[in-house]
């Protein structure tokens, strides 16, 4: 019996494993989709950069919404704060969390001077 306890116990956190690196990668993923359309467009108003991101969150699934982005500008450095919160279910039917991502990508302007209003 004990043997069996181990098992359903084990087999438990390894699906709850699973299922968390499962959400923590795509949200690695949407990060990385977002640095990218940054790479690609640097030139991007505030408004195109929301759009992007709230058009990848769609794509990736990700719960985001347009005051969820914040966009800072350092110098030649873009920076692009986002935040969200999702419900991970750990094991299914069983058990689920509200998990809080704040992802966060950069990119340098290599314009003269960083950005321009």
């Amino acid at each position: 019996m004990k043997t069996i306890i181990k098992i359903v116990l084990s087999l438990a956190f390894l699906i709850a494993m699973f299922n968390a690196g499962r959400a923590a990668f795509n949200n690695y993923a949407f990060e990385d989709a977002v640095h990218e359309g940054l790479l690609f467009n640097p030139g991007a108003t505030d408004a195109e950069i929301v759009a992007m991101v709230l058009k990848l969150g769609n794509e990736f699934a990700v719960p985001i919404a347009p005051e969820d982005v914040k966009i800072n500008s350092r110098g030649q450095d873009l920076i692009v704060n986002m935040s969200y919160t999702d419900t991970v279910v750990l094991i299914p039917g069983v058990f689920e969390r509200e998990w809080t991502f704040t992802p966060q990508t950069s990119t340098r302007l290599l314009s003269k001077g960083g950005r321009q209003p």
